[in-house]
């Protein structure tokens, strides 16, 4: 049996050309597989989150110090963090669960917006998978990816309404299928 070890690694820095390469190359120079990653710019910063699997003999410190060796070149400092993951705990279904929604929100850019929406989630035991914010022209717009499995479907409903009047945001709650049906390119 190949035993590998799994760790999250989370890299920010000043965004510039060629980031993801030397992540990557570096990566796999240390013989890891890249699982899944997450990676945006945000205002002028790089960031990226990956889980990646690597050889026994690779530990934290390794990674750390490849990946700090890796950019010392570029003149542009990456900020590093590397956390160690117990193989178990990363067994989740390959695919959704059945009850993922998804949940829009927008109005008037403003400050709380986010722990608005997020705090009706978790008073609803609707758990977050996914979300993205963005504000242009004084609009702000928030996409939520959100497991229902945990809650009732009716009573988020019935109460999305009334947060709708409460917090004067337009929110659009609707299964992930349909959205994604509605929402794709052909």
């Amino acid at each position: 049996m190949n035993e590998t070890k799994e760790f999250v690694i989370s890299i920010m820095s000043r965004d510039r050309v060629g980031i993801v390469y030397e992540v990557s190359k570096t990566i796999s120079d240390l013989k890891g597989n890249i699982a899944d990653v997450r990676q945006s710019v945000l205002c002028g910063y790089f960031t990226m989150i990956l889980l990646a699997s690597f050889p026994p003999e690779i530990d934290q410190k390794v990674i750390e110090q490849k990946l700090a060796e890796g950019n010392s070149e570029s003149g542009t400092t990456f900020e590093v963090a590397v956390k160690g993951v117990k193989a178990a705990a990363l067994k989740s279904p390959a695919t959704m669960p059945d009850l993922t929604y998804v949940l829009t929100a927008t109005g008037t850019d403003q400050i709380g917006l986010v722990a608005t929406v997020s705090e009706f989630c978790s008073l609803h035991n609707m758990n977050i998978l996914d979300l993205s914010t963005t504000v242009s022209d004084g609009a702000y717009v928030m996409i939520l990816l959100v497991d229902l499995s945990h809650c009732a479907i009716s009573d988020v409903r019935r109460d999305l309404e009334a947060f709708t009047q409460k917090s004067g945001l337009k929110v659009v709650l609707q299964h992930h299928d349909i959205f994604r049906a509605v929402n794709e390119v052909n």
